[in-house]
């Protein structure tokens, strides 16, 4: 029975020695192949992206939204034709006004260009009666791509007219001056009238 002890003992032992020998050895393997511990391999370069949506906002403002004739002084002889590009106590037809030139200026202040039109609520003008309006470009706002109303024409009270069909956003490059005209008749009684002008914008 001792001898079995012993050699079951032996055989132990040696199979320890075997298996510290191959465990030492395969660490060593493993430690000349991997040059240290690191993240996942990727190679020498990766590409990322950076991306941004420019949102286009539609905006048109009046940054001086009244224009006044003043009092207006009829001779009784006809229509009165008057328009706020006159000087003050200067003449229209049949009729002169107190104030000076009184326009309005439409400012492009989005950052796409813009159709614009325009129409108003009306006044009572009598017999013979009307409103014009018209637009002038002195900053290039409304240049050659686009189609400017630039003698006076009717002012609506129903569909709106075209003022600009490609009106620029481009600051220093985004005003357009709006003058009106008024055709008054004989008939109409002395007293304040007041309308409003609206302006409209669509992106083109």
């Amino acid at each position: 029975m001792a001898k079995k002890e012993d050699i079951s003992n032996a055989t132990l032992a040696t199979l320890l020695v075997v298996a510290i020998v191959v465990s030492v050895g395969g660490t060593y393997v493993v430690l000349q192949r991997t040059p240290g511990i690191t993240g996942l391999y990727t190679g020498t370069s990766q590409t990322g992206t950076i991306s941004f949506n420019e949102q286009g906002v539609l905006s048109i403002r009046l940054t001086d939204a009244d224009s006044s004739f003043g009092n207006i002084t009829a001779n009784g002889t006809g229509v009165c034709t008057i328009s706020t590009d006159q000087a003050a106590g200067s003449g229209g037809v049949n009729c002169f006004k107190t104030e000076g030139v009184n326009s309005m200026t439409l400012n492009n202040d989005g950052n796409v260009n813009a159709s614009v039109t325009i129409n108003a609520t009306g006044f009572s003008l009598g017999t013979g009666g009307g409103q014009n309006f018209k637009a002038t470009d002195s900053t290039g706002a409304c240049p050659g791509a686009g189609t400017l109303t630039t003698a006076f024409t009717g002012l609506p009270q129903g569909a709106a007219a075209a003022v600009c069909t490609n009106m620029y956003f481009v600051d220093g490059d985004d005003d357009l001056t709006i003058d009106y005209q008024l055709l008054i008749g004989t008939d109409v009684l002395p007293g304040n009238q007041t309308e409003n002008v609206t302006f409209w914008a669509a992106q083109v």
